[in-house]
């Protein structure tokens, strides 16, 4: 159930028997030339989607707050349409909203990242909330990260505006890719390089990947088995 639809009295009749709260957070960056700026977005709110419909299947109710739609992006910040929100003002305003959730009474806070540049200021803003209620659980999901092995098994690689966040995007939002852009390859670095330009020589054309072998489908399946798997995670089962 979405937050922003519910009036306040529904708001505090839901409270008072579920005790989970769902809160997406992403960006709005490039990625590459082929998909929309809020891909990292678009696919966490999917995936809150669906595992809440699969709660649902399991007679567990949760609730899925709006958005945080702009995130931590120093990297990308060379390409037009990314708007980078420094570390401390994210860690601040996530944290502000975490401490809000905690004081409403939810017992458990899931924070679905769906954007890497977060990590850092999400996790900050998660330690300085979890100690000043030590009765609140707050889970940090990056979904491209901790469902590695699972997402591997459907593509063969993995990266910025890559092989799955594309099939993810054809899964979701199909209208919004450009397949015929979908180019790229895998960048490295030996070292951690932090440098204004550094974004053009690991993300050229703002794509760290090859995303031409993307599908609908293996995008469904990415879909599928981490919200089958965030899902289970909530009821607290393996």
């Amino acid at each position: 159930m979405r937050i922003e639809e519910l009036t306040w009295p529904e708001f505090e009749e839901l409270k008072r028997r579920v005790d989970t709260v769902i809160l997406p957070v992403g960006s709005i960056e490039a990625h590459g030339r082929h998909l929309p700026l809020g891909t990292d977005v678009f696919a966490p709110l999917e995936i809150a989607r669906r595992v809440e419909e699969r709660l649902r299947g399991m007679r567990m109710e949760v609730l899925i707050a709006p958005p945080v739609w702009y995130g931590h992006t120093f990297v990308l910040d060379v390409y037009p349409g990314t708007i980078n929100v420094g570390s401390d003002a994210l860690k601040a305003y996530v944290r502000e909203i975490l401490r809000e959730f905690a004081a409403e009474g939810f017992k458990r806070i899931v924070l679905l990242n769906g954007h890497g540049g977060n990590h850092s200021p999400l996790l900050l803003a998660v330690e300085e909330v979890a100690g000043a209620f030590p009765g609140v659980e707050i889970w940090l999901i990056n979904w491209w990260l901790d469902f590695r092995e699972d997402i591997l098994s459907i593509c063969s690689s993995q990266g910025h505006a890559g092989q799955d966040e594309t099939s993810v995007m054809l899964a979701i939002r199909p209208e919004l890719v450009r397949m015929e852009e979908a180019n790229g390859e895998r960048r490295t670095s030996r070292v951690r390089v932090i440098r204004k330009d550094i974004g053009r020589e690991l993300f050229p054309d703002g794509v760290n990947d090859d995303p031409s072998l993307a599908t609908a489908e293996k995008g469904e399946a990415i879909l599928s088995v981490v919200s089958e798997k965030i899902a289970r995670l909530i009821a607290g089962e393996k």
